[in-house]
């Protein structure tokens, strides 16, 4: 009786293991992506702050992240597969330079899809300056060096992912999924739990 479990037990396992497909579900890179999170597994969402998807995926994801394991660690990435994607990336980048993502990152979201200034010139500058940031501050920033080798690097690494648009999630430089492959914001999320629990792996 206790071998049928067993059997049982390891079936279930390796079937709950095998729900996924690549090629399906996520991809699986042919040329990994330096990661840079050390021993732990990277997960590496790939945005933009225009992408209506990447809007909606936001409340999803924030609750999933409460429950990230601890052998994995969570990175944004602003996806810049143009010139018309860098505005958003400078966005981002800004933020980070004056360690203001954790307050104004959801913020900016909203200020520009629920404030209706997706389809217009979104005044970045002076949005930042409301919340009481010194407006010299940021301008310095936004014209920073390092926020341009940021871009750089965002222009630089973005295909080397081989995605076909955001949001996207990265696991450990080697998979990737998204709505389209999985099925929902929902599936997806999903997904790179499997992947989680693939990476953390030997492989």
């Amino acid at each position: 009786m206790k071998k049928i479990l067993v059997i049982l037990l390891f079936a279930f396992n390796t079937s709950a293991y095998a729900d996924y497909e690549a090629g399906i579900d996520y991809i699986v890179l042919g040329k990994p992506v330096k990661t840079v999170t050390g021993d732990k597994v990277e997960v590496r969402e790939l945005f933009s702050y225009y992408c209506p998807h990447c809007y909606s995926l936001e409340p999803t994801l924030n609750a999933w992240l409460k429950k990230l394991p601890n052998n994995a660690e969570f990175i944004r990435q602003p996806a810049v597969f143009s010139d018309r994607w860098v505005g958003g990336a400078i966005f981002y980048y800004v933020l980070e330079n004056l360690d203001l993502l954790d307050k104004l990152h959801g913020p900016l979201f909203d200020a520009i899809h629920d404030k209706n200034n997706k389809n217009k010139k979104f005044d970045f500058v002076n949005w930042v300056t409301s919340f009481g940031i010194d407006k010299d501050k940021v301008t310095k920033a936004f014209n920073s060096f390092g926020v341009k080798v940021n871009i750089n690097k965002s222009m630089l690494n973005t295909p080397k992912y081989k995605l076909e648009g955001v949001p996207a999630i990265v696991v450990n430089g080697k998979y990737w999924t998204d709505a389209t492959h999985a099925g929902s914001h929902y599936e997806m999320l999903k997904v790179v739990d499997f992947l989680i629990k693939k990476a953390s792996k030997v492989e």
